[in-house]
């Protein structure tokens, strides 16, 4: 099974929307807030692989501070 990289940064505003959109339920509202406390450590953006993430990019189509985004690691080799 494939782990994608999901990234989320700072410009993220805990709408939840993205949570809401989820089909797989990977993304979810104390994955969000774990994220947000990290961030403000001073780091400029999570990443983390997940498994059960398909790629479907609806997390990424939803954010309107574009804040998430969704790396298929084998695309990074190239």
């Amino acid at each position: 099974m494939t782990r994608y990289l999901i990234n989320i940064n700072n410009d993220c505003n805990q709408c939840m929307e993205c949570v809401e959109i989820c089909q797989n339920k990977v993304l979810t509202e104390e994955f969000i807030n774990m994220v947000k406390i990290t961030l403000k450590d001073k780091h400029h953006y999570f990443r983390k692989y997940v498994r059960g993430c398909t790629c479907c990019e609806s997390c990424e189509d939803i954010c309107e501070q574009h804040a998430i985004w969704i790396i298929d690691p084998e695309w990074e080799e190239l």
